[in-house]
């Protein structure tokens, strides 16, 4: 089993209510976007929405799996109605979910596979949205 398998929980319930959060602030953040590249941008916020769905969901089997109860509960939300502004704020909140993923995974020993490789998935698509959105700020 799991070390601290409460603790992991715990954990897992957080980044639960972070990608919902992510998901809703992407896609409210496509409606609202305007100005000379918007349809881009558009298109590239509503992708990584999906991405958060798709994490969301991974989140919810796990915490089944381990025998918990996944949340409902959102996390916090950010918009800006400038395009600029709006990809800074999803900047820092991948960076952060990107440490957020890293302090579980530490947690996580790799005899538990089918775990491991779930939350190093949904690491590793927080990184390329960290450097895809860096690239577009000018990072």
């Amino acid at each position: 089993m799991v070390p601290d398998v409460k603790k992991l929980l715990v954990l897992l319930n957080e980044g639960l209510e972070m990608e919902y959060a992510s998901q809703i602030q992407y896609l409210t953040q496509a409606a609202i976007t305007k100005g000379p590249y918007a349809e881009g941008l558009i298109a590239r916020f509503k992708e990584i929405a999906g991405d958060e769905a798709e994490h969301a969901d991974i989140l919810r089997q796990r915490i089944v799996a381990l025998g918990g109860t996944p949340t409902t509960k959102v996390g916090d939300i950010q918009i800006h109605p400038d395009s600029l502004k709006a990809v800074q704020i999803n900047l820092k909140y991948e960076k952060d979910t990107v440490e957020f993923y890293r302090k579980i995974l530490n947690l996580i020993s790799s005899d538990h596979p089918i775990l491991y490789e779930a939350i190093e998935h949904i690491l590793e698509d927080s990184e390329e949205h960290v450097e895809e959105l860096e690239r577009l700020v000018g990072k």
